[in-house]
């Protein structure tokens, strides 16, 4: 049987502040967030405002994933299409693609691949909240609304607790001598571009939502998201969107979004978007994107509709091209999946030979960084981000995690990537130091993050 649909009678504001108090609560829960606070570019693509997920009526969890585990995985909802939420973690790329492995041991808690099919959807679009239900778990909305309220309210919060506060794991030196390994390859003609990322680590109890509240009042990320697992907490502020398909009425289309190209919020925007280098790199992930494409479109019908597009929110510019192509018919969301996992603005060019020198030169498993969190509907449209300017929270050990990364090309200046890096890692550290020091909804002001020069 189908979900069914309720109107919910509530202030969608009202409603969204109730969810984030709520999740802690839940066993599985999904927070989808558009952001535009602060006025911040619209997007045609954006179907809502923003949604939400809770309860777990079944989960699909694959730690180590092989190509016939995502077989398996893929002919289970063709055969039962369903409402999912839940992570696509970097290292999915090795059940993708034959020759991808991954020298470093899997990260506990970080399964590359984690979905839960959820007793309820809530989604907010145009100020009209509806309410979908899994038919093993029905009630009325009035009642559904009720029991989050009260969730909400058992949640109190806990006072933080700093165990050590973050650091990178490696020193900037560590990272100017990867690099530097990497413009050598590319010299030899080995890639043409790579996106090589670090790590950052802390220890401290720190209430996630106050977490993911403090980095969208900070960044109005327009994929943001949370995500709770058991035992991990996903609190993603990313801004770009890695695939969404759409049910146009004739035939489903894919849209993909990369981006390359970031600046200072207070530097001139325009001047990104007139860099050759900036304009290069993006260049050469928009050619991978639409090749990826290509592998499940209808011949000719992949295109640049959007290209170097210049977004600019309260941290940071961006530059935005937009990849689409209507799909084959016998082609539909996993197919997209599988034909484009890991995307290329967090591999580089050419793919294959990227993944596999990132795997040599970085320090750890990503798990779930540059991986993707979104949703599907039983329709077969779905939306996924990529999963940049995040931390992730493994509970149990009360562990934090953050990465960042950028593009490398032959011409690149190792010391400016290591700043952007910096840049990168500013909102989501801040949110997080900023969380540590209140109560839950109260204001403070902006802490000021420690940088690291790259003879530290």
């Amino acid at each position: 049987m189908p979900y069914t649909a309720q109107i919910l009678l509530a202030a969608p504001a009202d409603v969204q502040t109730g969810l984030r108090r709520a999740v802690p609560a839940l066993e599985y829960a999904v927070l989808l967030e558009t952001g535009q606070a602060h006025g911040a570019f619209h997007e045609p693509l954006d179907r809502y405002e923003w949604m939400a997920a809770g309860g777990a009526h079944r989960v699909h969890r694959l730690a180590t994933a092989s190509a016939e585990d995502w077989t398996a995985f893929s002919a289970a909802w063709r055969s039962k299409p369903t409402w999912l939420f839940g992570v696509l973690g970097y290292d999915l790329k090795n059940a993708m693609e034959p020759t991808a492995f991954s020298r470093h041991s899997p990260e506990e808690g970080e399964p590359d691949l984690e979905f839960f099919e959820p007793e309820w959807v809530l989604t907010c679009s145009a100020g009209r909240l509806v309410l979908h239900q899994h038919p093993a778990h029905p009630q009325t909305a009035d009642s559904w609304w009720e029991r989050v309220q009260s969730l909400a309210t058992s949640n109190p919060g806990s006072k933080s607790q700093i165990t050590r506060d973050w650091t990178p794991t490696w020193p900037a030196a560590t990272y100017l001598e990867r690099a530097l390994s990497l413009q050598n390859f590319m010299m030899e003609g080995d890639l043409y571009e790579v996106n090589l990322c670090a790590m950052w680590e802390a220890q401290a109890h720190v209430d996630p939502l106050q977490v993911f509240v403090a980095l969208q009042e900070r960044a109005d990320a327009p994929m943001a998201g949370v995500f709770k697992s058991p035992s991990t907490w996903l609190l993603s502020g990313s801004p770009e969107r890695y695939v969404t398909v759409r049910n146009t009425g004739e035939a489903f289309r894919v849209y993909s979004q990369p981006i390359k190209g970031t600046a200072p919020a207070d530097s001139p925007g325009e001047a990104l978007r007139a860099s050759e280098k900036e304009r290069a790199e993006n260049t050469m992930i928009v050619d991978l994107v639409r090749n990826d494409l290509s592998r499940v479109a209808v011949k000719g019908s992949v295109q640049v509709s959007r290209y170097l597009q210049l977004r600019s929110l309260p941290t940071v510019h961006h530059l935005v091209s937009t990849v689409e192509a209507e799909l084959r018919p016998s082609a539909d969301w996993l197919s997209v999946i599988q034909a484009s996992f890991p995307m290329g603005s967090m591999t580089g060019a050419p793919k294959i030979r990227a993944m596999e020198r990132i795997d040599q030169h970085e320090s750890a498993r990503r798990g779930w960084y540059s991986g993707a969190l979104g949703y599907v509907t039983p329709e077969g449209e779905c939306d996924f981000n990529v999963v940049i300017r995040s931390l992730i929270y493994h509970e149990l050990q009360k562990r934090w995690k953050g990465w960042a990364g950028s593009a490398l090309t032959v011409y690149a200046d190792p010391v400016a990537e290591w700043d952007e890096l910096q840049l990168k890692m500013r909102a989501p550290m801040a949110a997080w130091q900023e969380s540590a020091s209140r109560e839950f909804g109260q204001k403070q002001n902006p802490t000021t993050i420690p940088q690291t020069p790259l003879d530290a």
